[in-house]
């Protein structure tokens, strides 16, 4: 799933998608989600760059300019743009992963868990579903805080 999700995210960067608006949300289990509209509170509007008519293109850094790159260029600028994706593939990676180990740590000193209901009041959990709850979070912990195998 978190694969996937990163894939998703460098394959909408690399084709320069035109969204208007795209926000973040952590969820109570630690799984991030990408929507065009707030899901919650906590959703978060993420900044994403494109440029006007580059639809189909890869998005300009800001070392680019308007000319298209010479014969030889090619190669080192998809390079570039590999590296780049991976930092920013990391950096969210590590959020991710403070943002598990923070609900984690929620959900183990907290005594009683609650879902916040849409007319704003609040549903306690029952001692299967804090059992549950804790185990997904232990989950994303491990999956967004562990080292990656290479495949």
């Amino acid at each position: 799933m978190r694969t996937l999700l990163i894939t998703l995210l460098l394959a909408l960067a690399a084709f320069g998608v035109q969204a208007e608006e795209v926000y973040r949300t952590v969820q109570p289990d630690g799984t991030v989600v990408y929507s065009d509209r707030p899901i919650s509170a906590g959703s978060v509007r993420v900044q994403m760059r494109s440029q006007p008519g580059q639809q189909g293109q890869a998005p300009a850094t800001s070392g680019q300019s308007g000319s298209p790159p010479a014969a030889g260029s090619r190669g080192a600028g998809n390079g570039a743009d590999m590296a780049a994706a991976r930092a920013e593939q990391s950096r969210l990676k590590a959020e991710a992963c403070a943002e598990a180990r923070k609900a984690l740590e929620t959900y183990e000193n907290s005594p009683r868990l609650y879902e916040q209901l849409p007319d704003g009041g609040r549903r306690y959990l029952s001692d299967e579903e804090v059992i549950e709850a804790r185990q997904k979070a232990r989950q994303a912990v491990a999956n967004f805080c562990e080292p990656e195998s290479s495949n």
